[in-house]
């Protein structure tokens, strides 16, 4: 079964048409004795003129026809290549059915002209299952030749939105007219107050419409819809969608929204690098006033003597002008202070060097002097308390050495040499009583 059959003298019959496209009448082949000589463009086998009940004229093969693409093509694919055809004509464009490419590379089921035959644009009714890639090879031969394509389906393939097509949804008994159910989109910008973005630039969207497929079928060949790659995909409740049909002006549309966007982004981020900018200075001005309050406090009080009935039994004279008792360096320290002490570098190597540290407890180099090598990335830049008895002050030249109280520095800054910067971290938590 098909629309078209060759004749000839009259050259291509074409069924959907009322002078069979050659001035030449139905009732001139349909049930004529002696039959009228054609045969399928398709297969070259002797072809005859019918009508079905329902009075759709066509031509079928006779008997002992070979395989045919024409003849393999079910009742619901030809009613789809009539609307086609029907639709392009009602559009003003020339419309020819099962025409084949100049190479012979394609066949358009239904292929349309514009009236000043400048432009073509083949329609595909696409019914059978086909591969992504197998409908992408035949667009690029429809390129080729420099014809556009819609691709037509009934049900939603995968390959729906990859190539340009539509789905589409046949008569029924709500819906008299063929319906473009799914491919069709438009773009719009809402109002919303749920982001700070939305609420300078509104919430912008591609969304899912539908149309008569005659209405659609004049807007594609005019250009008042054309086929658009989204930027990401338009999920619907049945199908994702790649690619959709939709009017220049929602592209336009949607290219200065992402414009508005990226603007907005960009002064939304630099507000937020401006704010953490001014944070991060609060917080180094907040550390330095806390170490000169810890560098100018005064040092602590000699311990009380001991009571008469505890002094040693050797007496011992005292100077006026003996010095304080010198500080010792407490090698351990309780689990639960050592663990804050740790927060603490971290914490304070993050403020001085604007980069995150983390503590390489298992270094096991012996220039650290027993201390803990802090590293951002792979270069050491601090060590947390060295020991005093072990440092060979060439070795952390450039790091800076942490200590948890004034106590330590005095210690370590007696052999410092000048510019080693030794910091005093934070108190940690209160200590029991």
């Amino acid at each position: 079964m098909g629309f078209t059959a060759q004749h000839d003298g009259r050259g291509r019959l074409d069924a959907t048409q009322y002078d069979l496209g050659c001035g030449w009448a139905w009732e001139a082949v349909h049930r004529t004795r002696p039959r009228v000589i054609m045969v399928c463009p398709e297969c070259a086998h002797p072809m005859h003129a019918k009508v079905s009940r329902y009075g759709l004229r066509f031509f079928a093969h006779d008997p002992g026809a070979p395989t045919c693409a024409l003849a393999g093509e079910s009742m619901e694919h030809h009613l789809l290549k009539l609307e086609l055809a029907t639709a392009v004509r009602a559009a003003g464009y020339h419309a020819e059915l099962e025409i084949r490419g100049p190479d012979g590379d394609w066949r358009a089921d239904v292929m349309s002209t514009s009236p000043d035959g400048t432009a073509r644009m083949a329609w595909e009714a696409q019914l059978s299952p086909i591969t992504v890639d197998e409908i992408s090879e035949r667009t690029a031969r429809f390129a080729k030749d420099g014809v556009r394509v819609c691709w037509v389906a009934t049900k939603l393939r995968p390959w729906v939105g990859e190539v340009p097509s539509v789905h589409v949804r046949p008569p029924s008994d709500d819906e008299p007219n063929w319906t473009v159910a799914g491919g069709l989109a438009r773009f719009t910008v809402d109002r919303c107050e749920e982001h700070v973005l939305c609420r300078s630039i509104g919430h912008g969207e591609w969304h899912e419409t539908t149309a008569n497929l005659r209405p659609f079928t004049a807007w594609a060949l005019t250009g008042r819809a054309v086929s658009h790659r989204l930027p990401s995909w338009l999920h619907t409740e049945q199908h994702a969608w790649t690619g959709v049909w939709t009017a220049p002006q929602y592209i336009t549309a949607a290219a200065a929204y992402q414009q508005a966007h990226d603007r907005a982004v960009a002064a939304f981020e630099e507000q937020q690098r401006l704010r953490e900018n001014e944070q991060r200075r609060r917080r180094e001005a907040e550390y330095r006033a806390r170490r000169a309050r810890q560098l100018a406090a005064p040092a602590p009080a000699a311990p009380p003597s001991e009571p008469a009935d505890r002094q040693p039994t050797v007496p011992q004279q005292a100077s006026p002008t003996a010095p304080h008792p010198e500080p010792t360096w407490q090698v351990n320290l309780p689990n639960r202070e050592r663990e804050h002490l740790h927060a603490a570098a971290l914490a304070e190597a993050r403020l001085l060097l604007g980069a995150n540290a983390e503590l390489r407890y298992r270094d096991g180099d012996r220039r650290w002097a027993l201390g803990t090598p802090l590293y951002a990335g792979d270069r050491p830049c601090a060590v947390l308390r060295p020991r005093p008895q072990l440092v060979d002050w060439d070795q952390l030249k450039g790091l800076i050495i942490f200590v948890r109280n004034l106590d330590e520095l005095r210690i370590l800054g007696r052999t410092a040499p000048n510019g080693t910067r030794i910091i005093i971290l934070p108190e940690q938590e209160p200590r029991s009583q």
